[in-house]
């Protein structure tokens, strides 16, 4: 019998990846899968190729390397493409559970590949597979115990040999600029490179722009000569200040960095030395309206004996002149006004004199850059964590007003109480007024509380009547992870991949909302989920006559709405029922008015209960006081219990139940902690001694549906073993001397019988016979089974009667019959002989699938062989 499944994975591109082999690979194992593996063929090889070639595997085989040995021969004909993944399953009890090794042969029989020597006693979906696919370290630490991947890859690891590996540069056009200016970013990266999970796509180009109060995070791609560039305006009302910058770029594992500094470079307070005079400004530019703060120190001086100082403009035309007296600390400080009116932009100078010293320093006054609205407004960053302060600036752009109204509202709260302590689930709002100062900017700061209600997204709204701004934040938990969208419509998972049952949360982000007049009257997100072809989905067991998703000729996806937050946040949770979904892969789409936006997600299926419920034991044989462990899952049948009922081997029944999530369940109970052993007098005459060792039935029902498991209870549970067959029989040898006796050893397992305990009240029938064929009778015998269902039974085997050859033991139980071989000899002869022959035989005449056969054999005589 072979079984296998082929899934292909495939991809355009040929990427370098770490240590990975050259020859086709055994990928994933999985030797105990969920259920009984004597009952199904369920343990399953994935073999992966990681060349760029394809590969005939016509005549390779796939081997268990230890007790079982059991070898599965692929046939002719099958090829294996590069990068494709092959899955195969052969037999039950394929693999051992405990310290297996899997061999991958060619067609020479010579060794390909080989798993390390593994373990697996969960009896679960987990599998044994290589962190990442083909590759392979040499050891064991390139293998990992996790969920399995059937078929499917276990990850890529990109190429990090140095001499290969993926590098990027950054540059900045010049290490110094002035505000106004423009800064210019470039860089080159080494070699394109490609994301494969959770779809194919490139790899971007992450560029982090980090200085005082500044954060930005520009991403792009490099363009066909693997180039990019980037540029950033460097104007103070863009929230760009004063200071040096630092930029970051990454690109797959790659990164570098460049700094570049705005302003100009901070004059450090000098040691007053004798004769010395230091002039200064607070800043290197200025717009109109704004004030000049200047500032003067020096040595020597003289209480209550001014500083004069000159200032003009770019055309040396005098703005103004005055003195300045030292104050307590013996500098000098005063304050300029830049005039709104006919301002003259560009460079302005100041001369200072004090008796024989003199100083100069310039600054400038730039065009006012503003922007096309009423009100600009900002935040020192994007997202922030609990207990952070929030800093807000911005300015009038158009017309000036005094003051302006605030109001900061925390948008995930349906409350707007102004109560925000930090026990409290009410919202978090705060209604304040902001003064402007002359040259229109403003400014407030405000703390987020250190309490988890206070995560979420808050809305800083500020307003009057010559216009509004609105800015949205974000507290999380991680800021510093937090990458804040600029598109006009965003939608994502809160995962990739989902099992059947789970609950999905969809969740994005509508840039503006409020900035929609139709968001007053109530617009919506509309999301729709589709097949990745775009057909609809089904939805199993529609009620005769309703309507399908088929509807005048327009196909409609499984739809849904979700309402935006005034921050434009919103979400949707759905549960991925198995009446609406199966295993494949699906797509989500957003609208929000004309903006659309899509993404994909996976959804699988690891439970295939179309042959009804999967329930096993995680051991046959358990000691005195062991706990039996159960597990199990169910089809979705909406039963949310099942009854579990134990019949012991002196008949007695111990009922309970168990309740079922997400069609799983688990039970235990707790065998007996010491030997318990009644004697008792049958119907029929006879002494029975009842033990609760023994064989116990477990039997597993629902309401559409029961399964019978069985288990035993041994003193010694490493050597005992629990017989897979209702019946089998054996006997102690395979060869006998004639004259000594026949030992008959079996075991019967009335799988039916249960409400009055497992005690079997019927004989077994032995014979022995002749084995020539008409196979007639010499002995026969009946016994009773142990309580355990084994039984024994002994013949004589006399030389009168016995002959050398071979011979049958037939042993019947009920509607069941089994036999098996066994052979007789004379005595040992000297010397060679021209009758001398080898008897061979097997144990049995028939077995079931996974049964071990052994062939034994002797020859007639011994022959001594002496050396002169």
């Amino acid at each position: 019998l072979l079984v296998f499944s082929i899934l292909l994975f495939a991809v355009i591109l040929t990427p370098a990846y770490a240590q990975t082999a050259d020859h086709v690979v055994i990928n994933e194992i999985d030797i105990n899968p969920l259920g009984d593996d004597s009952a199904s063929i369920s343990e399953w090889v994935e073999l992966y190729n990681p060349t760029d070639s394809d590969v005939d595997l016509g005549g390779w085989s796939v081997a268990s390397t230890t007790i079982l040995k059991k070898t599965m021969t692929i046939p002719s004909g099958i090829v294996i493409e590069p990068g494709q993944f092959l899955t195969y399953s052969y037999q039950p009890v394929w693999f051992t559970d405990v310290n297996e090794s899997v061999e991958l042969r060619d067609e020479n029989n010579v060794i390909v590949d080989k798993t390390p020597t593994v373990s697996d006693i969960q009896n679960d979906f987990s599998s044994w597979q290589r962190i990442y696919d083909g590759y392979d370290s040499d050891s064991s630490d390139g293998w990992k115990f996790a969920t399995a991947t059937a078929g499917k890859s276990n990850g890529k690891l990109i190429e990090t040999q140095e001499s290969e590996s993926v590098s990027i540069t950054v540059n900045s056009e010049k290490e110094s600029y002035l505000f106004g200016d423009v800064a210019v970013i470039y860089g080159s990266v080494s070699e394109e490179v490609f994301i494969l999970k959770p779809f194919f796509q490139p790899q971007q180009i992450e560029i982090t722009i980090a200085g005082p109060n500044f954060n930005k995070i520009i991403t792009m791609y490099p363009d066909l000569n693997l180039n990019y560039k980037t540029t950033l305006s460097l104007h103070q009302v863009l929230g760009v200040n004063e200071g040096n910058y630092d930029v970051s770029v990454s690109y797959a594992d790659a990164i570098d960095s460049t700094n570049f500094s705005v302003g100009y470079e901070v004059i450090e307070k000098e040691i007053k030395e004798e004769g010395t005079l230091v002039i200064a400004t607070d800043s290197s530019q200025y717009l109109p309206g704004q004030w000049v703060t200047i500032l003067a120190s020096g040595t020597e001086i003289i209480p209550f004996q001014g500083m004069k100082f000159t200032v003009t403009d770019n055309a040396s035309n005098v703005i103004t002149e005055g003195n300045i007296f030292p104050n307590s600390s013996d500098d000098f400080e005063t304050r300029i006004f830049i005039t709104t009116v006919n301002p003259g932009y560009g460079t302005y100078t100041i001369y200072a004199e004090y008796f024989d010293r003199s100083a100069t320093t310039t600054f400038e006054v730039v065009e006012d850059f503003k922007e096309d609205v009423p009100i600009s407004l900002w935040t020192d960053k994007a997202a922030y964590s609990l207990a952070d302060v929030v800093n807000i600036s911005g300015r009038l752009n158009q017309v000036f007003v005094g003051t302006l109204d605030l109001e900061i509202l925390q948008t995930k709260q349906s409350s707007l109480t102004s109560d925000f302590s930090l026990g409290s689930d009410a919202g978090f709002k705060i209604i304040d007024g902001l003064t402007v100062q002359g040259d229109g900017s403003f400014t407030y700061s405000f703390t987020i509380p250190d309490h988890p209600n206070r995560l979420g997204d808050y809305r800083i709204h500020v307003s009057q009547d010559v216009g509004t701004a609105t800015i949205v934040i974000h507290a999380v938990k991680n800021p510093e992870e937090f990458v804040a969208s600029t598109e006009p419509l965003t939608v994502f998972s809160d995962k990739e991949e989902y099992e059947i049952g789970d609950e999905m949360i969809i969740s994005g982000f509508v840039k503006d909302p409020f900035s929609n007049s139709s968001y007053l009257t109530g617009s919506s997100v509309n999301i729709s989920i589709s097949h990745e072809d775009g057909t609809p989905l089904e939805i199993v067991a529609l009620p005769s006559g309703s309507k399908t998703r088929l509807n005048d000729g327009v196909v409609v996806a499984y739809d849904f709405t979700a309402i935006p937050e005034t921050s434009g946040t919103y979400s949707l949770k759905l549960d991925l029922s198995r009446t609406v979904f199966t295993a494949g892969n699906y797509v989500i789409k957003s609208q929000y008015l004309d903006h659309t936006i899509s993404k994909s997600f996976t959804i699988m299926d690891p439970i295939d209960l179309t042959d009804g419920a999967i329930i096993s034991l995680d051991k046959e044989v358990y000691g005195l006081g062991e706990i039996v462990l159960l597990t199990g899952a169910v089809p979705p049948t909406g039963d949310n219990s099942i009854d579990i009922s134990v019949t012991k081997p002196d008949g007695s029944v111990s009922k309970s139940g168990a309740l079922v999530d997400s069609q799983r369940f688990s039970w235990s109970w707790t065998t007996p902690i010491s030997e318990i052993t009644q004697n008792i007098k049958t119907d029929d005459g006879r002494d029975v001694v009842k033990s609760n060792l023994g064989i116990y039935k477990i039997r597993v029902a629902t309401a559409s549906e029961s399964q019978d498991l069985f288990f035993k209870v041994s003193e010694d549970p490493e050597n005992d073993s629990l017989s897979k067959t209702p019946l089998f029989v054996s006997t102690e040898k395979s060869l006998y001397k004639a004259g000594e006796k026949l030992k008959v050893i079996g075991n019967v397992l009335e799988r039916e019988r249960g409400d009055e305990g497992l005690v079997v009240p019927d004989r077994v029938h032995i014979q022995v016979l002749d084995g020539i064929f008409p196979y007639k009778q010499i002995h026969e015998s009946s016994v009773y089974p142990s309580q355990g269902g084994q039984f024994v039974s002994l013949f004589e085997l006399p030389a009168t009667v016995f002959s050398e050859g071979t011979y049958k033991v037939k042993a019947s139980y009920l509607n069941l019959s089994e036999d098996v071989i066994f052979s007789v000899a004379n005595d040992f002869a000297f010397g060679i002989d021209d009758d001398l022959s080898l008897l061979v035989s097997a144990d049995k005449s028939s077995y079931y699938p996974g049964d071990v056969v052994v062939v034994s054999g002797k020859p007639n005589k011994l022959i001594y062989l002496e050396a002169y």
